[in-house]
C-alpha cells in the first residue's frame, strides 16, 4: 500500500511541478514499475527468493528509466530483503542479498551516468552508499526482529520447562508423602494385628476357666480387627514398594508436646496450648494431626524465620481442631526452600481421614494452618 501511495504521489508531483518535462509514456515508466513491485510483494512469505529477485530487478529498471533519480522503489527492495532473511534458514541466507547488492552497485553506477544531480566523481560513492543502505537495512531489521522472536520463544520454552519441572516435583512430593503414609499404615496394622493375636491367645486360654473374660478378649479382637480393616481400606490405593532405610516412627497426638519442644530448640520458641477434654483418635487421624503440626512448624521456620509460632489443640464435642500459626517473618526467608509441597502432604492426609484443612496467609503477614478432625463415632 505504501508503494502504491508513493507511485501516486510521484505521478502527482510530476504532473504538477514538471509537466513540461514529460515527453512521453516512458517518463511515467517508474510508476508502472513501482506498481509492479507492489503487486508481487504480497507473495514474499510464500516465495521469498523469487519475490526478492523480481523486486530487485524492477528497482534496477526504475533506476535506468529515471537516470538513478527515482528511488521510491527501494522501499520494496528493503521489504523483500527483510522477508527473504526472515523466511530463509542458515548462514547462506546472506549470500543472495550480498550477490544482488553487488549487481545493484553496478546497475546504479550505470544508471546515474545520465543524471544531472549526481556529480561524476561521486557516482561510485553514491552507488555504494545507496546499495548498502537498501540491502543492509533489510538484513539488519530482519536480524533484530528475528532475534527478538527467538528470545521470546526461548523465554516461553524456559517457562514451560520450569512449569513441567514444578509439576514433576509436586508429583514426587505426593509420591513421597504417600509412601510415608503407607509405611505408617504398616506400623499401625502391625500394632493392631499383634494385639489381635495376643487377645486371641488369651481368649483361647480362658475359654473354659473364665468364659466371661474370654468373651471380653474376643470383643477386643473384633474391635481391633475392624479398626485395622478400616485403615487398610482407606489407604490400599496409596501402597507403594518400600524404599530402603528405616521405617518412619509412628506419630500420634501424645507426642505433640515433644515435637513442640524439639521445634523450639531448632528456632524461635513455640507456644503450645490445649483446651477441652482429650479424646483418643484413630491411629491414622493421630498420625495426620502430628504430621500437620510437624510440617507447619517446619514451613514457618523456613519461610518465616524469626517469627513467633504457636500450636493450639481444641478438643470439641464432635471434633478436634489443631491450629498452627506464625507471625510475619522478621528475617529474609531461607534460600532454596521449596514452597507448596508440605501443603500437598497435609491435604493428602486430611482427605484420607475425612478431615477439613484450611491454609492461608493472615492479614498481618503471618500464616495459619487449621485441621479439623471428626471423632470416629461422629463420622
Amino acid at each position: 500500500m505504501l508503494i502504491v501511495l508513493l507511485a501516486v504521489g510521484y505521478v502527482w508531483g510530476v504532473l504538477t511541478f514538471e509537466a513540461d518535462s514529460v515527453k512521453g509514456p516512458l517518463d511515467l515508466m517508474p510508476v508502472l514499475l513501482m506498481l509492479a513491485q507492489a503487486a508481487v510483494l504480497p507473495a514474499r512469505r510464500r516465495f521469498p527468493f523469487g519475490v526478492l529477485l523480481l523486486v530487485t530487478a524492477l528497482d534496477g529498471l526504475t533506476l535506468l528509466f529515471s537516470a538513478g533519480e527515482v528511488g521510491t522503489g527501494t522501499i520494496a527492495v528493503i521489504v523483500a530483503v527483510y522477508a527473504y532473511v526472515r523466511e530463509t534458514a542458515g548462514p547462506k541466507r546472506y549470500l543472495v542479498p550480498a550477490g544482488l547488492a553487488a549487481v545493484a552497485v553496478v546497475v546504479t553506477m550505470f544508471a546515474v551516468q545520465a543524471s544531472a544531480v549526481v556529480p561524476a566523481e561521486l557516482i561510485p560513492t553514491f552507488a555504494a552508499a545507496r546499495t548498502a543502505l537498501v540491502f543492509g537495512l533489510g538484513v539488519v531489521a530482519a536480524e533484530i526482529i528475528g532475534g527478538r522472536v527467538r528470545l521470546l520463544a526461548a523465554l516461553q520454552e524456559r517457562a514451560e520447562a520450569a512449569e513441567r519441572e514444578k509439576e514433576r516435583l509436586a508429583e514426587e512430593a505426593v509420591l513421597r508423602e504417600r509412601t510415608l503414609m503407607a509405611r505408617e499404615l504398616h506400623d499401625v496394622a502391625a500394632h493392631h494385628l499383634t494385639g489381635i493375636i495376643v487377645s486371641a491367645q488369651a481368649a483361647q486360654a480362658l475359654r473354659t476357666s473364665d468364659p466371661e473374660e474370654a468373651g471380653e478378649y474376643i470383643r477386643q479382637v473384633q474391635r481391633a480387627a475392624r479398626t485395622t480393616l478400616d485403615n487398610l481400606r482407606q489407604t490400599v490405593g496409596l501402597l507403594r514398594p518400600d524404599a530402603e532405610g528405616e521405617l518412619a516412627p509412628v506419630a500420634s497426638m501424645e507426642n505433640l508436646p515433644a515435637l513442640v519442644a524439639e521445634a523450639s530448640q531448632a528456632g524461635t520458641e513455640v507456644r503450645f496450648e490445649e483446651s477441652g477434654t482429650p479424646r483418643e483418635l484413630r491411629p491414622l487421624a493421630g498420625i495426620a494431626a502430628y504430621r500437620m503440626v510437624q510440617e507447619s512448624l517446619a514451613n514457618a521456620l523456613n519461610h518465616a524465620p524469626g517469627a513467633s509460632r504457636a500450636v493450639r489443640v481444641d478438643y470439641g464435642p464432635t471434633s478436634v481442631r489443631l491450629t498452627v500459626a506464625n507471625d510475619a517473618p522478621s528475617a529474609k526467608p531461607r534460600q532454596g526452600s521449596r514452597s507448596g509441597y508440605g501443603l500437598i502432604g497435609m491435604a493428602e492426609r486430611a482427605e484420607l481421614i475425612g478431615a477439613t484443612l484450611r491454609t492461608g496467609p493472615d492479614d498481618d503477614g503471618g500464616w495459619t494452618n487449621t485441621l479439623v478432625i471428626p471423632y470416629e463415632d461422629e463420622t
